[in-house]
């Protein structure tokens, strides 16, 4: 499960560090086919990303490529890195709504017309 896990995080990298590879309508896409799993579905939510990515081959390149570099530890509250019990824990429960979260935050926003015509 665990690679699993970290190859769905990659994925959360992807959408964060290069948001431009992400249309409007890959965003809505990806949420439309993540949103109804389960959230201790981890195989089948990578099995969805793993899907989508091969039918978007710019994306799936650039995913590959992210995948070659190397990863960034991550650290817990205070600088220290959560026990392997804990981080499993989290990572089971929660990665469904990273993708989810990282999904939201990179659709573009619309902007807001001024309610006063003037200016």
């Amino acid at each position: 499960m665990k690679s699993e896990i970290q190859a769905i995080r990659n994925f959360i990298k992807l959408i964060n560090s290069q948001p431009e590879l992400f249309s409007e309508q890959h965003l809505n896409e990806l949420e439309a086919i993540i949103t109804p799993l389960s959230n201790h579905d981890v195989e089948g939510l990578l099995d969805k990303i793993e899907n989508w990515c091969k039918s978007n081959p710019v994306i799936n390149d650039a995913l590959n490529v992210l995948v070659g570099s190397k990863p960034i530890p991550e650290k817990g509250i205070g600088g220290k890195l959560p026990t392997a019990e804990a981080k499993a824990d989290y990572e089971k429960n929660d990665v469904k709504e990273e993708v989810l979260n990282a999904i939201r935050q990179s659709t573009p926003l619309e902007t807001e017309k001024p309610k006063n015509p003037k200016g």
